[in-house]
């Protein structure tokens, strides 16, 4: 059993992944005086941002879907898509997962198939994030730790191929959505989430269809003017371009040069440290980038304290974050800009696909 504490869900529930064959416990959530209380969100910043999403992207479609462009114009228009796009999923989508919007889950539900109707199930990436959250690079409960394609995290067995991982993830990474597609199917069948108490399948079944439907009624208008066949190039185009842009802001926040995880499961004492020796930061002067990226330049800050709003996350990495970094004696990994984050995850990649490459000994405490 696997066995998860947790503020936010105030429930404890068994593992039921048949796929990980050795579940560790996992550490409860550390430090409370970190965490946000619910009464203590602020609701206003998440709905503007919502709106500011929602006219952003639905104005492309409705300008595309009147205009009916060639094909090449076509494919030129996805560009700018795929920045608001993946700005929605980073922000609407993650907000949604902590819900922000509301308590409730359908406030959340409505807010992301409003503004990125992407064919994103709320329910199923909102108990994945949870899980995220309480085991932060914690091989294989995380689930971005158990990538057999890319290896990111060094509990991943080695393949031949993983030497190349540095030049061809970058593609992969445009494909993110059709992996989201295959976890989503696979959790209305099985429904593998590690670590946290999953609906009965009926519930997930209906969960999963509501949600498609809910987004195929937000993007009727547009396939009625446009065409169904359009309007899929499109948009796909525009996904699998933003998924690229989405990832990379991501996994720059935990797979780095500087950033490795330990081989076992961090005590609740040890789980600051954890998020430290875990966590990277970029571009944190810059609040446009802040924004378009959804606050994952505070990623630190915003692990240290989930459910804070993204305009506090700057304060706290001059305060909070300040305070774990020099208690826990480890360096605080952070980069000037988002270019340099991304380069060296590149190098990253490149020495967890080598065979030859021993992990560093992170000094204890």
């Amino acid at each position: 059993m696997t066995t998860i504490s947790n503020r936010l869900d105030r429930r404890s529930a068994g593992a039921v992944d048949e796929g990980v064959s050795a579940r560790p416990k996992v550490a409860a959530r550390p430090n409370r005086g970190l965490m946000a209380r619910r009464r203590e969100l602020n609701r206003t910043e998440p709905w503007r941002d919502w709106a500011a999403i929602a006219v952003l992207n639905h104005a492309q479609l409705l300008v595309i879907a009147l205009i009916k462009p060639s094909w090449p114009w076509l494919l030129l228009a996805a560009l700018p898509l795929a920045v608001t796009l993946a700005t929605g999923t980073l922000t609407v989508l993650h907000d949604a997962g902590h819900r922000r919007f509301s308590r409730k889950e359908w406030p959340n539900v409505f807010a992301v198939q409003t503004a990125v109707p992407l064919g994103l199930w709320v329910s199923h990436w909102t108990l994945k994030h949870r899980v995220h959250h309480r085991a932060s690079q914690v091989f294989p409960v995380d689930e971005a730790t158990r990538n057999n394609l890319v290896r990111m995290h060094p509990g991943v067995p080695l393949k031949p191929f993983h030497r190349f991982q540095h030049i061809y993830a970058w593609g992969l990474y445009g494909l993110a959505w059709v992996g989201e597609l295959n976890s989503q199917i696979t959790f209305v069948i099985k429904g593998n989430v590690v670590g946290v108490e999953v609906p009965p399948p009926g519930a997930r079944l209906r969960s999963f269809l509501f949600e498609k439907a809910f987004c195929a009624v937000v993007l009727l208008p547009y396939i009625l003017l446009l065409g169904w066949a359009k309007l899929a190039v499109y948009v796909i185009t525009a996904m699998t371009l933003g998924a690229v842009l989405a990832a990379i802001v991501l996994v720059v926040g935990h797979i780095n040069e500087g950033l490795y995880p330990p081989s076992e499961v961090p005590s609740q004492k040890e789980w600051s440290r954890h998020l430290v020796r875990t966590t990277a930061n970029f571009n944190t002067t810059n609040r446009a980038v802040r924004w378009f990226t959804g606050g994952m330049t505070h990623h630190l800050a915003h692990h240290l304290k989930p459910v804070a709003p993204r305009h506090q996350l700057p304060k706290l990495n001059d305060t909070v974050v300040q305070d774990v970094v020099a208690k826990s004696g480890l360096p605080l990994v952070e980069y000037p800009t988002l270019i340099a984050a991304t380069r060296s995850h590149g190098r990253r990649l490149r020495e967890l696909g080598r065979p030859d490459f021993v992990e560093p000994v992170v000094p204890s405490r």
